[in-house]
């Protein structure tokens, strides 16, 4: 059901075109969102004289933050920056119409706003997911080296890159620089959010730009600005509680202690399926849901280089192989124990001796 939005504010307001909440405001961050809003402010106060550090300091965001909402709304074409020596000098907002908006139009009459609230499930991260959801956020778009080059001048960024590729553990890649120049220039993210969402996605065994570039999608569609909400996220989305919990039947949710031992797998590098096996097989083999019996396949599939199923099943061969060469070998001892039992020599004396005592009785 719709309701009425009346407002009882002075006439000292600033005012927003409607362009910008139309067009603009339901594809940007929040962040950003602010930045533009407190720009509009002070063009109708008597000083309109601002700093980078002041902005941070009023909108609780960094410095870095304030620059790359800067550089965004700038792409978007409604305001324009000046620099000198790197150095910001001068902002000119654009006008997002081509009609001038005049204050003694007359106001629309408060219409009815629908609010319709609808239960959601976890997505799953799908090539058709990942379509739906740019059509609701800030477009991909390449960077040339040279734009490359003058983000990599922001310390966040830069920091953020050292970071990625160490993470990754190798010499990092064109489709990564863009994926990182888009999470942080154009989705706002911070430079502890996308080191997270590489955590998230390695830990997972997955290292490749879609899969990363899915995860960051859903969780700024969810409106997920810090490490804590997506660590959260990415623990209730399809993670391992979830497997170990359906794969041992546990119903209820896991304690602090089970979630500790869980976490503690994160360093095998092992993908859903592969924990799950050694779940099942805890429940099998001791008929219980001990999680530190769990652990202790897990540990031995590490040590002896587990990656995947395939490689579970040779390990199971290559017990059985020597479970069968074990019992082979105690057979043969066995077996030439018993041939070897000394046997007892009889004389032929001691044959008739025999013979007779047998007829006498």
């Amino acid at each position: 059901m719709g309701f009425l939005l009346t407002t009882k504010l002075q006439t000292d307001f600033t005012q927003i075109p409607n362009a910008f909440i139309d067009e603009h405001m339901p594809h940007a961050n929040g962040s950003f969102v602010k930045v533009y809003l407190y720009l509009l402010r002070h063009m109708t106060s008597n000083s309109c004289e601002l700093t980078v550090e002041s902005m941070a300091d009023m909108l609780s965001n960094t410095e870095a933050d304030i620059l790359r909402a800067l550089r965004y709304w700038e792409k978007q074409g409604i305001l324009t920056l000046t620099e000198e020596a790197d150095t910001l000098t001068g902002i000119e907002l654009l006008p997002l119409t081509p009609e001038i908006i005049s204050s003694d139009m007359p106001s629309p009459q408060p219409q009815p706003i629908n609010i319709e609230l609808t239960a959601t499930s976890e997505p799953t991260i799908t090539q058709e997911t990942t379509a739906s959801m740019v059509s609701t956020l800030p477009e991909r778009h390449t960077y040339t080296p040279l734009q490359a080059e003058a983000l990599k001048r922001d310390k966040d960024i830069d920091s953020c890159l050292s970071i990625v590729e160490a993470l990754l553990g190798t010499t990092m890649s064109d489709a990564h620089l863009q994926l990182v120049l888009y999470l942080m220039t154009d989705l706002g993210f911070s430079l502890e959010l996308v080191t997270t969402l590489y955590e998230t996605a390695l830990a997972r065994g997955k290292n490749k730009p879609r899969y990363i570039e899915a995860i960051a999608l859903d969780w700024a569609k969810k409106g997920i600005r810090t490490s804590k909400e997506a660590e959260d996220e990415a623990a209730s989305f399809n993670g391992t509680y979830k497997v170990v919990s359906n794969a041992l039947g546990i119903k209820r949710p896991l304690a602090p202690a089970e979630k500790s031992i869980i976490d503690k797998w994160g360093t095998y590098r092992f993908d859903a399926t592969i924990i799950e096996e050694a779940c099942s097989r805890t429940v099998l083999q001791s008929g219980d849901t001990n999680l530190n019996y769990t652990t202790r396949i897990l540990e031995d599939w590490h040590k002896k280089g587990v990656t995947s199923l395939k490689d579970v099943e040779e390990c199971d061969k290559s017990y059985f192989r020597q479970k069968n060469a074990m019992g082979s070998k105690v057979t043969t001892i066995n077996k030439n124990n018993f041939q070897n039992f000394p046997q007892r020599q009889y004389s032929q004396s001691e044959y008739n001796d025999l013979e007779k005592q047998l007829l006498q009785q």
